[in-house]
């Protein structure tokens, strides 16, 4: 379990940053007492990016929710609540 500095030091983000991430629960966390603890495990897991189905899974409806013109082209190794 990792505490706010030292998840703060390996995400290399503020405490501030982290304090909101944790508000939206948008980060896997754990309260002791007053305390907040990450698991290093899921955390691990949380900052890699999402794996991509291959486009031949999707059906037909899911293919045609997001024009082209919106998708992301470069992929970003972070998830989009630590870019915001």
């Amino acid at each position: 379990m990792l505490a706010l500095r030292e998840l703060c030091q390996w995400l290399n983000i503020t405490e501030r940053h982290a304090r909101k991430l944790v508000e939206r629960d948008a980060i896997p966390y754990r309260k002791i007492g007053h305390l907040l603890r990450f698991p290093e495990a899921e955390i691990e897991e949380w900052t890699r990016p999402a794996r991509r189905r291959p486009r031949s899974h999707l059906s037909s409806r899911q293919e045609g929710r997001v024009p082209l013109g919106r998708r992301s082209r470069a992929g970003s190794p972070l998830p989009k609540s630590l870019i915001e």
